[in-house]
């Protein structure tokens, strides 16, 4: 099945920087109406003025929210119902990283990161989709990661919280067949966005989780595939021909196997330097502020 954007409503999630506002960006020439939805109200006012210099006829409604408050999701819904705006196009971009070992992990930023990632994505889509599938036309891109593939050490609960868009995608959109309404999942590799200067836990950590440098993509590449992809109804892509090359590998190594390197890389980590001392130092230290 194929869509035509044209003269279409598109939300976007994320809105206020990086892919998000590419989104919009790309979008902007195309649509009717372009609802801008993020936290940052100020980025995203600029982000609105900037589009309708260049965009005079596209209408910009800029809907500020805390997608992880379900008050604001409806807040946002009501303000569309009342403007009787229905939405075409849904670009689910929200979400959040956490780089670093899982036991050291903040737990409020844990649960803010699924918050976001998985219950705010997905009750996005209950709002929306009974109204694409009456008018039996709709579109919904999830942006999810390359790391929602498989399990990654480091980025365990980012990445099955990303496994998670990975999975539901595909449920809806087999669900949805015939009924005028795709969904297109979008696993990109590594983006220059400010997604890794938020997912580090410290400044250090910025040169060490982007990846090797053929898995970087551009905000404009990842965007513009994507849209491509949406438009022909395609349910999943990876942008960039190294990164879509290196999933395709990535998502049929056995697990079996992919334990088995990563145990052999990471086990060694135990062995040098005295860190299996320093972490039993700091599991002790925290074992009094936590419940067991």
């Amino acid at each position: 099945m194929k869509h035509s954007f044209s003269g279409s409503s598109a939300w976007v999630t994320g809105a206020s920087s990086g892919l998000g506002a590419e989104f919009a960006r790309q979008l902007a020439p195309e649509v009717a109406c372009l609802i801008l939805t993020a936290r940052r109200k100020e980025r995203l006012c600029e982000l609105a003025c900037e589009i309708e210099r260049k965009q005079p006829k596209v209408r910009v409604i800029v809907a500020p929210a805390d997608l992880t408050a379900p008050d604001d999701i409806e807040k946002v819904i009501d303000q569309l119902a009342a403007e009787r705006i229905e939405v075409d196009l849904l670009v689910n971009n929200a979400g959040i990283g956490d780089f670093g070992l899982f036991y050291h992990a903040d737990p409020a930023r844990l649960s803010r990161m699924l918050d976001l990632n998985v219950k705010a994505f997905t009750l996005l889509l209950w709002w929306l989709l009974p109204g694409m599938i009456r008018r039996a036309k709709g579109c919904i891109i999830n942006v999810g990661s390359i790391a929602g593939l498989r399990p990654v050490p480091f980025y365990a609960a980012y990445a099955a919280s990303k496994a998670y868009v990975h999975s539901l995608t595909h449920g809806l959109a087999w669900e949805l067949a015939g009924s005028g309404v795709t969904l297109t999942q979008v696993s990109p590799a590594s983006v220059a966005t400010e997604f890794f200067e938020r997912a580090a836990r410290c400044p250090g950590d910025r040169e060490r989780i982007g990846g090797p440098p053929f898995l970087w993509t551009t905000a404009e590449e990842v965007v513009r595939c994507s849209l491509a992809a949406a438009r022909r109804g395609k349910p999943q892509v990876t942008p960039g021909f190294l990164p879509s090359l290196c999933a395709s590998i990535f998502s049929v190594v056995p697990i079996s196997l992919l334990g088995r390197v990563y145990r052999a890389a990471l086990s060694k980590k135990w062995k040098r330097g005295g860190e299996l001392a320093q972490e039993r130092m700091w599991a002790e230290k925290q074992r009094d502020g936590r419940p067991l």
